[in-house]
């Protein structure tokens, strides 16, 4: 907003700012502030469009998941979220942000859309829970900061910019403390201190002996625990890990497959392309072959 658009408006800014003016202490000594611990900001920022229903899958056949965030904004054209076990419907005027390790993926898309995506990453213990699963109005205003962060993004003398514009208006999406947001899965809390955890003992694939050790649980434990909420065996979700991390690194980099399987914590290479081509239908190599025609 800019207060110059009219007189009417400038005045009625600069009336509001005279009555918050009014209500600020008289301190003693103007030299010594409030200290406040500095805020985390999003690190890593990609802003991408897509353009075709065909697109919105891309680079993964079948349902999403990786370590960082996803701010979606339609804005042109429908679809479906599918997002754990739910079914989101987008269109213009709607936005949603998917959080770390959640299953997702693209259904009953229109053919000609358009799309904004802006992903990230957060620092180690920063969830944004309450926007699991969470649709919010995108209005004239929040278009207009978007905008803005698009520019800074381009340009690249806005060093750090783009990370505050970002933050401040993640901050506006997150639901108010009297709203409450839908309910999340019961699995939710294990398994993101379980995902918590493995993503900070990278680079190294943890065992789920490291992994118990660092929730403060026995093995066994931290076992059963995760099979009641989550309904799968936690050797099966840590294989998923390491596949969406080898996806990762055989798209985005040119590790050789060996290294790549060592990486993400398979005994052999035969283990690894074997792993892999049952959960992807092909191999290592033909997936990273696909991934760069795409």
């Amino acid at each position: 907003m800019f207060l110059t658009k009219t007189p009417k408006n400038k005045a009625r800014a600069f009336a509001s700012l005279a009555t918050s003016t009014r209500r600020l202490p008289s301190p003693d000594s103007p030299l010594h502030g409030q200290r406040r611990p500095a805020p985390t900001l999003p690190e890593n920022i990609i802003c991408f469009q897509r353009r075709s229903g065909t697109e919105l899958n891309r680079p993964h056949t079948g349902r999403a998941m990786h370590h960082r965030h996803v701010l979606i904004v339609p804005l042109r054209g429908n679809a479906v979220v599918c997002a754990d076990d739910r079914e989101l419907p987008l269109e213009p005027g709607k936005g949603l942000v998917i959080l770390p390790y959640q299953y997702h993926h693209y259904a009953h898309a229109d053919k000609n859309l358009h799309w904004l995506f802006i992903t990230f990453e957060y620092a180690q213990g920063v969830v944004m829970e309450p926007l699991r699963n969470l649709t919010f109005p995108v209005d004239t205003e929040l278009a207009g900061q978007l905008d803005t962060l698009l520019r800074a993004q381009r340009n690249l003398a806005d060093e750090g910019l783009p990370e505050l514009r970002l933050a401040l208006l993640l901050a506006q999406l997150t639901p108010p403390p009297g709203r409450s947001a839908p309910a999340s899965r019961p699995s939710a809390t294990i398994e993101l201190q379980v995902n918590h955890a493995a993503q900070k003992l990278r680079p190294a694939a943890p065992t789920i002996r490291e992994l118990a050790a660092e929730l403060g649980m026995s093995p066994s434990n931290l076992r059963t625990r995760f099979r009641a909420s989550c309904g799968v065996s936690l050797g099966k979700h840590m294989r998923e890990l390491r596949l969406e991390r080898a996806c990762g690194l055989l798209r985005m980099t040119s590790a050789r497959i060996s290294e790549i399987s060592e990486q993400c914590g398979f005994s052999s290479l035969f283990s690894f392309s074997r792993t892999f081509r049952t959960r992807h239908g092909m191999s290592p190599r033909a997936y990273r072959a696909k991934a760069a025609n795409d």
